[in-house]
């Protein structure tokens, strides 16, 4: 018998610590054991089944994800807990899913709390739609005390405004240690100013470009602690559009794999220029998270009426194509009301934002657009109108075109006429 399968055999035959050892050694294996843990996890011994389940999730190689996953449904609490933590390792939708049916259903606190845990892992990991869940956990008197504290810790990463307004409402619960954690959540973040900063934040203005150089490289040795100074100056700035992309371009290169603590100055950013800098720095991060915080960018300055000014609307069609291109659809319904306002001016971003999330229901938008755009944007509604259609899987005949008016299936005949 080889090394990983005595490992595999040791796993729930000892105490805790020897099958911790198991465990670490498996994982130093790492693929090679994926196989035999597999093999092992149908075993009838129920503490074996949930190690083999622990074993298979700190590998996290894909082979195992079916497994880890129909362990959320096995009979043993102690298995399902397992494998709630486990499915971290392989965060989708179908994960997502299978874990909000876990929590709905389950009457093992230990359960729900693992499951609870690897929904805020997930959401800090970038599966922003495990939001929901948390904050129905969250917000729920009846669930256990232990859960609820586990699902506040989502609230460290949310948008500040959004984590103040959760927390004022838990200030008033029932539970006195639910208020009490909460309350850290509704203060209100304080920035500094560190040592000889303001005189590189006064060169970083400069004409010249090596005192312009000099500020700028003292600024960005700042690190992370920096951030919030930085975006500080950027308000100070606000007025001097150039002067703002000078302290942007310290701040983007500052923010780089640490977008969510700029994301965290989103709210506490008013005037429309440093907030577009930021929406920017935001959408070219690979943080999930960090971007998820646009939604509340859109969510402020949506407008109520149909009529907003430019740089409002530019602001709010990229955060709309930033959290497309994530692939996250928090936004969809704001993003059919800026289809509606900007008929005759629709923006590049909003019409690369339908083609990464939309559906068959923006086909109909796109085409009232198609009608009344002009130029390079007519043609490029056609290309966009075709890759959706091809996405969504929609013939020429489709049923949601029956009810077009002529003048409408004359667009739809132009738009089709080069696939003919």
């Amino acid at each position: 018998m080889d090394d990983i399968s005595r490992l595999v055999e040791h796993l729930g035959a000892g105490d805790s610590s020897s099958d911790e050892e198991a465990l670490a050694l498996l994982a130093i294996h790492g693929r090679r054991a994926v196989e035999p843990l597999l093999s092992a996890a149908a075993d009838p011994a129920v503490r074996r089944r949930a190690a083999v389940v622990t074993a298979l999730g700190r590998i996290g190689d894909q082979r195992a994800r079916r497994t880890i996953l129909v362990a959320l449904a096995d009979n043993s609490p102690l298995v399902r807990a397992a494998a709630a933590t486990a499915s971290s390792a392989y965060p989708s939708h179908d994960t997502l899913t299978r874990l909000r049916t876990l929590l709905k259903r389950e009457s093992e606190v230990e359960v729900r709390l693992r499951t609870v845990a690897t929904l805020v892992d997930l959401f800090n990991r970038g599966t922003v739609e495990a939001l929901d869940p948390l904050l129905a956990t969250l917000y729920k008197k009846s669930e256990d005390r232990r859960v609820r504290l586990e699902a506040m810790k989502v609230l460290s990463t949310l948008p500040p405004g959004e984590a103040r307004e959760i927390a004022s409402i838990l200030g008033e619960d029932a539970d006195s240690k639910v208020a009490q954690a909460s309350a850290r959540f509704a203060e209100t973040a304080t920035t500094g100013q560190a040592e000889g900063v303001a005189e590189a934040l006064a060169d970083i203005g400069s004409a010249d470009y090596f005192t312009y150089r000099k500020a700028a490289t003292a600024l960005a040795s700042l690190g992370e602690p920096g951030i919030p100074t930085l975006v500080r100056a950027l308000s100070d700035r606000a007025s001097d559009p150039a002067a703002c992309a000078r302290v942007a371009s310290v701040l983007r290169e500052v923010a780089r794999g640490r977008e969510r603590v700029v994301a965290r100055f989103l709210d506490e950013t008013t005037e429309m220029t440093p907030l577009a800098l930021m929406v920017d720095i935001l959408g070219e991060s690979k943080d999930r998270t960090a971007i998820y915080h646009l939604k509340a960018v859109i969510d402020r300055l949506e407008p109520v009426g149909t009529e907003t000014d430019q740089v409002r609307e530019t602001i709010l069609a990229k955060a709309h194509y930033h959290l497309a291109r994530a692939g996250s659809r928090v936004a969809l319904d704001s993003l059919k009301k800026a289809m509606t306002r900007q008929r005759g001016r629709l923006m590049g971003e909003i019409l690369a934002a339908v083609e990464e999330i939309g559906g068959k229901g923006e086909l109909l938008d796109l085409l009232g657009h198609y009608g009344v755009e002009q130029g390079w944007m007519k043609e490029r509604i056609q290309e966009s109108f075709r890759r959706l259609m091809k996405k969504c899987r929609v013939a020429a005949g489709d049923p949601i075109f029956e009810r077009l008016d002529d003048v409408r299936r004359g667009w739809l005949a132009e738009i089709l006429r080069p696939l003919v």
